[in-house]
C-alpha cells in the first residue's frame, strides 16, 4: 500500500512492483492500493505495466476500480461548433483559452495529448477574470472531481463524482490564515447512507476497515503517511509495516539516535498493531530488535530481487560510469560530478551517465556542469523505465546515498556484471558490494577514496575484467526464486501464527 503513484518510481514503488510480480508467480491474490486521490492513477499503472491489478481509496468509492477507457469527449467541436465559442491555442503547451460571444475569457482547458482529446482539466472564470472553479477529469475519461474556489483561489468545496456524475464525496473546507483547511469529509449514499468524517485520517481507516476481508493482509510501505490510519483500523485487520530507509535520523547512533520523525517514529513507538516489521538486511533487523523489547517478529526479505543478465564485456566503453538515483539532496551525486571532474585530465573520454529525476537538484548539477566546462562528461539523462541498455553499456556503477533501506540500484547493477563503487552506509551496500572482489566499499562521504577507487578501476582494464566476472556469483541470495520462497514462507508462517 501506498498514498500515490507518479509519472516516475521512486525505489518505493519499485520495490511494490517486486513483490507483486513475485506474488503473481507465486499465485498469492495481491492488489496494490493507494490512498490518496490521482486522476492520472491508471494512466501510470499502464505505463508501469500494473494496469488493472490496483485501484485508489477515491475509485473505491466513485465506483470506478476497473481499467478502462470511457471515451473522450470533442471539446473543440463542442465549443466552437455548438457553443460558438473562440478557442486560443497556447503554443508550446497542449492548453486552450475558452472565449464566448462578447469575447470574455470564460474557460482555460489542458489537455493531456497533442490532438486535444483527452482533457486533463478545465478551469472557470467569472466576468471579472478570477478563477471560481475546476473540473478535474480521470485519465480514463470521465469527470472525476469538482473544485468550487472561493476568494485568492482557495478551495471551499470538493465534489467527486462516479462515472455517471453522480456526487459520492464532498469535502468542504474553511480559509485558515490565507490557505484552505478541510473541515468535514461526507461519504455519500455508501450502503444506502451517508458518512461524516472530520479528516483524511479517519476517511482512510474507515476505507481500510471496509476492504479488509478475513485473511487479508496489508502491506504498509509509506509509515511517514499511513501508519496513523492503520493504528485506528479494527483489531481484526491484519498489518504489517514494510521499512524502505534507515529509522534514526543520519549520523546519528543506531540504539540512541532520534528517530525519524514522521516516518517511522510513530511506528516504532506504536508496534501493538503489527503482525510483522518486515527489512531488507540482516543488519537493521539487528539494530531493531537491539534497540526495541516490544516489537513483533521482524522479519528480512530483500525487496528487490535479480536474475543473472548475460553480457559482452569486450563492447562496454570502458570509461563509461552509470549512477541510478533520485536527483535529491541524500544521494549526494555531486560527490559523484567532481569525482569525475577530476578524472577528466586522465581520462578525458569519461563519461558520467545520472539517470533519475528532481528538478532541484537537476538544476543546481546543470549549472555546476556548465561552469567548469564537463557537458562532454556528465549527462543528466532523467527518468528512465527500462534501464537494462544502460546497464549493459556501463563499465562501473556509483553510489554516495548518505543512507540507504537497501538499495536496488546496487542489485541491479550487479545483475548486469556491473561492479559498483559505493559508500558503506545503513543500509544494504555492504550486503552486497564485497570490497575487492565485485565492487569497493568506501567510508561514508569520503569523496577522496572515492576518487581514488574510481582512478585505480578506470586505469586497469585486467581489475574491470575480474570484477565484472564476479558479479554474479554474488547476487545469488536474490534469485528470484529465493525471494520468492521468502514471501511464500512469510505467508504461510503469518497464517498459521497469527500475533
Amino acid at each position: 500500500m501506498d498514498i500515490n503513484l507518479g509519472s516516475a518510481l521512486t525505489g518505493i514503488e519499485k520495490a511494490q512492483f517486486n513483490r507483486l510480480k513475485l506474488f503473481q508467480k507465486a499465485n498469492i491474490p495481491a492488489t496494490l492500493l493507494y490512498l490518496g486521490y490521482n486522476s492520472r492513477l491508471h494512466e501510470y499503472t499502464k505505463k508501469f505495466d500494473v494496469q488493472g491489478l490496483g485501484f485508489s481509496m477515491y475509485d473505491y468509492f466513485q465506483k470506478a476500480t476497473d481499467y478502462a477507457d470511457y471515451g473522450h469527449f470533442d471539446w473543440q467541436g463542442y465549443w466552437e461548433k455548438q457553443r460558438n465559442f473562440r478557442l486560443e491555442y497556447i503554443k508550446g503547451a497542449n492548453d486552450i483559452r475558452v472565449f464566448d460571444e462578447q469575447d470574455r475569457r470564460i474557460m482555460y482547458a489542458h489537455f493531456l495529448d497533442e490532438d486535444y482529446s483527452r482533457v486533463d482539466y478545465i478551469n472557470y472564470f467569472n466576468p471579472n477574470h478570477a478563477k471560481i472553479r475546476r473540473d478535474v477529469y480521470d485519465s480514463r475519461g470521465f469527470l472525476s472531481r469538482t473544485s468550487m474556489l472561493a476568494d485568492q483561489g482557495l478551495i471551499n468545496t470538493e465534489l467527486y463524482f462516479d462515472r455517471d456524475e453522480n456526487i459520492r464525496i464532498i469535502k468542504q473546507c474553511e480559509p485558515v490564515d490565507g490557505k484552505s483547511v478541510l473541515r468535514q469529509i461526507t461519504l455519500k449514499n455508501y450502503h444506502q447512507r451517508d458518512y461524516l468524517f472530520s479528516s483524511e485520517g479517519e476517511f482512510q481507516t474507515f476505507f481500510l476497515n471496509e476492504l479488509y476481508q478475513k485473511g487479508d493482509m496489508y502491506f504498509c510501505d509509506r509509515n511517514s503517511a499511513m501508519a496513523r490510519p492503520f493504528y485506528n483500523t479494527n483489531p481484526e485487520v491484519k498489518v504489517t509495516a514494510v521499512f524502505h530507509s534507515t529509522h534514526v535520523r543520519v549520523g546519528q547512533d543506531i540504539l540512541t539516535g532520534t528517530l525519524k520523525r514522521n516516518i517511522y517514529d510513530f511506528t516504532l513507538e506504536h508496534p501493538e498493531k503489527l503482525e510483522r516489521i518486515i527489512v531488507s538486511t540482516e543488519q537493521q533487523k539487528k539494530d531493531l530488535i537491539a534497540r526495541f523489547s516490544n516489537l513483533p517478529p521482524v522479519v528480512v526479505i530483500p525487496v528487490g530481487f535479480a536474475e543473472p543478465h548475460e553480457v559482452d564485456f569486450e563492447n562496454r566503453n570502458p570509461h563509461r560510469i552509470i549512477s541510478v538515483a533520485r536527483y535529491s539532496p541524500e544521494k549526494q551525486l555531486m560527490h559523484q560530478v567532481k569525482a569525475v571532474e577530476r578524472l577528466v585530465p586522465d581520462f578525458p573520454d569519461v563519461e558520467l551517465h545520472l539517470l533519475g529525476f528532481g528538478q532541484k537538484v537537476e538544476k543546481e548539477i546543470r549549472a555546476y556542469i556548465t561552469e567548469h566546462k564537463l557537458t562532454r562528461n556528465v549527462l543528466i539523462r532523467g527518468f528512465k523505465k527500462d534501464l537494462s541498455d544502460e546497464y549493459r553499456q556501463a563499465s562501473v556503477a556509483l553510489m554516495t546515498s548518505i543512507e540507504e533501506g537497501f538499495s536496488l540500484s546496487t542489485l541491479e547493477g550487479l545483475s548486469y556484471s556491473v561492479p559498483v563503487i559505493g559508500y558503506n552506509i545503513h543500509y544494504g551496500p555492504n550486503e552486497m558490494i564485497i570490497d575487492g572482489e565485485n565492487g569497493f566499499l568506501v567510508p561514508a562521504d569520503n569523496q577522496e577514496l572515492l576518487y581514488q577507487k574510481l582512478h585505480d578501476y578506470l586505469e586497469s582494464r585486467d581489475l574491470q575484467l575480474q570484477l565484472m566476472a564476479n558479479c554474479h556469483r554474488s547476487i545469488s541470495r536474490y534469485s528470484p526464486e529465493n525471494v520468492m520462497g521468502d514471501w511464500q514462507a512469510f505467508v504461510k508462517e503469518v497464517s498459521e501464527n497469527p500475533r
